[in-house]
């Protein structure tokens, strides 16, 4: 019996969507409380403890996605030794902010601390615990998880520096903030065993579970180090050379540039562990119909708000964030393009084929350090935005090729949308549901 892939594809989107619509939300009040110079320092300093817990991570999530989804390894022992990890990335954060004299040039000296273990720690925990309900195909609990801890955070957010909680102002709220990716993490993980679809046995991973485990993370890991590089190393060039309210605007464009990848990335996240559980050939129809989908709804989308972000950007996120729309613009071909990528590399991910993913981010990577140490310092956060564009659409071309090639495919299947497309959409999900 095949698994019901729609089922799982739609638990995804739906739960996750509501988590990424609350984000989102909080993104807007938080740039309308804090303008653009403040928030935009707050989300670079996110960046940087973003690539600190990539690097600590070893992106050990993808190996216990893979494993529990093929059943290779026992759930408890995966728990088990993301645990230790976890326990071991923290002792080693601990001494690294405690002895060494770490402070960013616009935030507090104790925030900054604070913040990097609640935001670090908490994201292990987080993305670990969920790795493990999505190797057992629930997609529910850890959205539901998420969404709730931003909904608190939501309501604690000072308004006019005024919360429900009268010990919660402008000056303290980014603790409150910050503590809620540990209790996210925390959570997440303590319910695995809960609801886990197995019984488990706990137990420490025999020598040869330990290498295959941390031979596909840490492969997964270079992958990931290279691509985030490509997704965020443009925030340092802009924070180089560009003032803060550009920085701040820079970075709003970017984070609403997210909003088109949700979909395509909650589809990704379903669409490794099925494929890794063995449904390549349904994972394929899917990727061609919503590739299709995708370009054509987004490309809508992205006409409207060319054509109104002048006014509509500075209404929805504040005065202060005047340049989004010129921004936004140059990042049109990127934002297309990645969307479109997503499932593509959860689809190689599945099939052990990381190196394909690796190789073309490495190659998108490469052009976009170039343009930036070209272009950034005369032409400044613009140029950035174009220089994105131009690396996730080579990225695009480079997987397609591989896609093309390694699976026999019609390249059109991808970009060209048709009337009969909707008739498959529906045939699949009755194919699915019969299953």
């Amino acid at each position: 019996m095949s698994i019901p892939v729609s089922k799982y594809l739609y638990q995804n989107v739906i739960w996750k969507g509501l988590y990424y619509v609350a984000s989102f939300l909080l993104n807007i009040l938080i740039a309308r409380q804090f303008k653009a110079d403040v928030s935009g320092s707050i989300y670079y300093l996110i960046s940087i403890f973003a690539f600190v817990h990539l690097l600590l991570s070893i992106s050990l999530e993808s190996g216990l996605i893979f494993f529990g989804a093929k059943k290779q390894i026992d759930h408890g022992k995966l728990l088990i030794i993301s645990m230790i990890w976890t326990f071991l990335a923290a002792l080693f954060l601990l001494f690294f902010t405690l002895f060494l004299r770490l402070d960013y040039p616009n935030i507090d000296k104790e925030l900054f601390v604070n913040s990097i273990l609640f935001f670090v720690i908490g994201n292990m925990l987080s993305s670990y615990g969920t790795a493990l309900f999505y190797s057992q195909n629930n997609f529910v609990i850890p959205n539901l998880i998420n969404l709730s801890v931003t909904i608190i955070l939501i309501l604690l957010l000072p308004y006019n520096n005024k919360s429900i909680f009268s010990l919660i102002d402008s000056s303290n709220y980014f603790y409150i903030y910050f503590f809620g990716f540990l209790v996210q993490g925390i959570v997440t993980l303590t319910l695995f065993p809960i609801f886990s679809k197995e019984k488990m046995s706990f137990a420490i991973l025999r020598r040869d579970e330990i290498a295959k485990l941390l031979r596909f993370s840490l492969f997964a890991w270079s992958g990931n180090i290279i691509f985030f590089l490509l997704y965020r190393i443009d925030y340092w060039f802009v924070e180089k050379y560009c003032t803060p309210l550009e920085l701040g605007n820079y970075i709003q464009v970017s984070k609403l540039a997210q909003l088109f990848f949700l979909v395509p990335s909650m589809f990704a996240g379903a669409i490794f562990p099925l494929t890794a559980a063995g449904n390549k050939s349904v994972i394929l129809e899917w990727l061609g119909i919503t590739s299709r989908f995708f370009l054509f709804i987004y490309s809508i989308i992205c006409l409207v708000l060319v054509a109104t972000g002048h006014w509509l950007f500075p209404l929805i996120f504040g005065e202060s964030f005047i340049y989004m729309h010129t921004i936004f613009i140059l990042f049109v071909p990127g934002i297309l393009s990645l969307s479109t990528l997503y499932t593509i590399t959860a689809f190689n991910g599945g099939n052990n084929r990381i190196k394909q993913n690796i190789l073309g981010s490495l190659f998108a990577l490469t052009i976009v350090i170039t343009l930036n140490i070209l272009l950034i310092p005369k032409y400044g956060a613009p140029a950035a935005a174009a220089i994105c564009s131009v690396g996730y659409l080579s990225y695009y071309i480079y997987l397609l090729y591989q896609l093309k090639k390694s699976e026999n495919i019609r390249l059109s299947s991808f970009f060209i949308l048709q009337i009969s497309d909707i008739a498959r959409f529906r045939r699949q999900l009755k194919s699915d549901k019969s299953n």
